[in-house]
């Protein structure tokens, strides 16, 4: 899948770099033995969604459960993310991910979103 994913987003993003983990539950998965973990990367964020780098293609439609560590926060935040579209990186090896946030535990939605707004305010200052 090629072109301009600009135009999709919604909110803001703000570029923030970061190692987070998820499990990829591929489309149709029925076993958590099926899913994997893997170490990604954040390029952009917003309260809505992410831009991730990954080493090897994440199918379209996964769904990934998010592990973000977060140094103000003892726990990590887990968040549950839907993937839109994933293409080759042209720039380095890998691959470009979108990753579309769904509500899940209240909480870890509202720290996100001021994680988010806090980067936001100290990127444009």
């Amino acid at each position: 899948m090629s072109g301009d994913y600009s135009d999709r987003r919604r909110h803001p993003r703000v570029n923030y770099e970061r190692a987070i983990y998820a499990e990829v539950v591929p489309p149709g998965s029925r076993s958590e033995a099926e899913n994997t973990i893997i170490r990604c990367e954040t390029v952009d964020i917003s309260v809505a969604g992410l831009r991730i780098w990954v080493e090897e293609m994440v199918p379209q439609g996964s769904k990934l459960n998010i592990a973000v560590p977060m140094e103000e926060f003892t726990d990590n935040l887990e968040m549950v993310g839907n993937v839109m579209w994933a293409r080759e990186a042209e720039d380095k090896q890998g691959f470009w991910v979108g990753v579309e946030l769904e509500d899940s535990k209240r909480e870890d939605m509202e720290k996100w979103f001021k994680a988010v707004q806090y980067l936001r305010s100290a990127t444009s200052s």
